[in-house]
C-alpha cells in the first residue's frame, strides 16, 4: 500500500518528536550513549527516507525546508555510516530537526 504525502510529512513530525525526547537528556548523555545515538541515527533516516518519498508538489510546498540536505544525511548514514560525526549529529538532532518540525506544523 502506498502512502500518501500527508502520512510521510507526519512520518517525519512524529520522527522529529521521538528524537527531541531521545535527547532530552542533553549531548553529553547523548554522546555517552550508543543507543541514543543509534536511535537518532535511524529516526534521521527514516525523516530523510520520508523527505525523499515527497512529490515535487509537496516539497515545493515547504520552500525553505532543504530537502536535498535532509535526503543527503540519509544516504550518508545508511550507506557511509563510516563518516558520522557524531558532534554533528547532534547538532542536526538538536537544532535542525526541530526547526525542520517547525516549519512543517505551521
Amino acid at each position: 500500500m502506498s502512502r500518501t504525502d500527508n502520512l510521510r510529512l507526519l512520518d517525519i513530525i512524529d520522527a522529529s518528536s521521538e528524537v527531541a525526547a531521545i535527547g532530552a537528556d542533553g549531548q553529553d548523555a547523548h554522546l555517552a550513549s550508543a543507543v541514543s545515538k543509534r536511535a537518532i541515527e535511524r529516526l534521521l533516516e527514516i525523516i530523510g527516507e520520508a523527505a525523499n518519498l515527497l512529490s515535487d508538489e509537496t516539497r515545493s510546498s515547504f520552500p525553505d525546508v532543504e530537502w536535498r540536505d535532509i535526503t543527503n544525511l540519509r544516504i550518508l548514514l545508511a550507506h557511509h555510516y563510516f563518516r558520522v560525526d557524531e558532534e554533528q549529529t547532534w547538532v542536526i538532532a538538536s537544532v535542525s530537526v526541530p526547526d525542520l518540525a517547525s516549519k512543517l506544523q505551521s
